[in-house]
């Protein structure tokens, strides 16, 4: 058993690894993720997926992508504070 698969993940997290048992029309992948959130019949998992190299084959790191663009849209979130020509001592 792969390091990944004994791993306690985190919820929101995931992994899946290559099918090594594969024969004929089977996945190439096999894996699993701990939801972050509750999700109704129908509704869309956003994922983000990284592919890693291990020292025993390849996977695919998996991780829900809730995030929310807030609204406003272009307000900095830490905005710069900006000094005026006046508050320059020459």
């Amino acid at each position: 058993m792969s390091e990944y698969q004994q791993r306690e993940r985190q919820a929101g997290t995931g992994v899946l690894l290559t099918n090594r048992y594969k024969k004929g029309a089977g996945p190439d992948w096999r894996g699993e993720l701990k939801i972050e959130r509750s999700y109704a019949a129908g509704e869309t998992i956003k994922l983000a997926a990284w592919t890693k190299e291990t020292a025993g084959g390849a996977l695919i790191s998996l991780k829900e992508d809730n995030y929310v663009k807030p609204e406003g849209g272009n307000e900095n979130p830490f905005p710069s504070k900006r000094r005026d020509d006046e508050d320059v001592p020459f």
